[in-house]
């Protein structure tokens, strides 16, 4: 029986919830195409895996819920609700943040893309001054 588009999304928030990271063979193409905020751009289900491990791995407890599903033809847009506490390095394009003990996450979108019976891509969109307002990241001072 083939998944729809919202089902296959459905697997895929379920296993990175449940850290479940053998799933995404059956979810994600070999070659599924990953755009996120901060200028991630990856390409492969490793790519994917190891995008959402950084996540996983920062907060055990990191849960993504979807609120809103679109569907138009093959792609879907997702509106998403992601949460964890940071109990674990964080590790971002800037460095290593360590552990603070802080709850984070809010709202996203994730836009996906379907071919045959798996996700060929996803857009993530995150406002990421949730995650400098909730962890308390520096702000760099306005050069004047």
């Amino acid at each position: 029986m083939a998944s729809t588009p919202y089902d296959l999304v459905t697997r895929y928030y379920r296993a990175l919830t449940a850290g479940d990271w053998a799933a995404y063979d059956d979810v994600f193409t070999s070659d599924v195409v990953l755009e996120a905020f901060g200028g991630v751009s990856a390409t492969g289900v490793d790519a994917v895996r190891g995008f959402d491990g950084i996540w996983k791995h920062a907060a055990p407890d990191f849960t993504i819920t979807p609120l809103l599903v679109a569907q138009n033809g093959d792609s879907l847009l997702c509106e998403i609700l992601a949460w964890g506490t940071h109990t674990d390095v964080l590790s971002l394009p800037a460095g290593d943040l360590p552990a603070t003990g802080r709850e984070f996450g809010g709202r996203g979108v994730g836009i996906f893309e379907v071919r045959g019976d798996r996700l060929s891509a996803q857009r993530i969109y995150f406002d990421r001054m949730i995650l400098v307002e909730r962890l308390g990241i520096p702000v760099p001072a306005p050069v004047a």
